[in-house]
């Protein structure tokens, strides 16, 4: 399977570093061809500029960013790993989110409804560590997790978004750590189209 792994963070010590190496090996060792978009070591711009803004609704939205779109559209599984901060994804990567899933490109809107544009994509797996308690994100709807599901669900056609979170990241112990890396290997050795 082409998987596209998407990685934000700045910190290549950080744990979330130890969750991006661990996914790369396990999906390269399960098989699949990975591309990997690592937002911070390539220096992705999050900011959209005014004349992007102005291309937004047109057909010529894609100039500049060819690239990426190209990564997507020959993604057949896209692997999200990032930190959540202020309920919710860091601005590079809702920043790539906005200049890079655009209409035309992710969906078209016809008659008020939409109409999916990665229906080549199969499956979507979001990796992310939260320093809220899983309580704490539950009781105000867990934002990220929402703003994924929902929006990936209707561009993808229907593809059901799984998530996987490790809750309280700063008071995690080194078990916890361990513990959540074991799962994801688990999950990740499991993706299949």
């Amino acid at each position: 399977m082409k998987v596209l792994v998407v990685y934000a963070h700045p910190n290549p010590k950080s744990f979330n570093a130890a969750i991006f190496r661990q996914t790369e090996d396990d999906l390269t060792k399960a098989g699949h061809e990975v591309h990997v978009l690592d937002l911070y070591k390539e220096g992705f711009e999050a900011s959209m500029s005014l004349e992007e803004r102005e291309r937004y609704m047109t057909r010529d939205n894609t100039t500049g960013i060819e690239q990426h779109i190209a990564r997507l559209r020959w993604a057949e599984a896209i692997v999200f790993i990032y930190p959540t901060w202020w309920m919710g994804p860091p601005a590079i990567l809702k920043g790539w989110l906005d200049r890079i899933w655009l209409p035309g490109i992710v969906a078209t809107f016809e008659d008020g409804k939409i109409k999916p544009g990665l229906t080549k994509i199969k499956k979507i797996l979001v990796i992310t560590t939260q320093g809220a308690s899983k309580w704490r994100m539950a009781a105000i709807g867990n934002p990220p997790r929402r703003m994924f599901r929902l929006s990936l669900k209707q561009v993808t056609n229907g593809v059901k978004v799984d998530w996987m979170a490790l809750y309280s990241m700063d008071k995690a112990t080194t078990e916890q750590r361990i513990a959540f890396l074991k799962k994801v290997q688990k999950r990740i050795i499991k993706l299949q189209l």
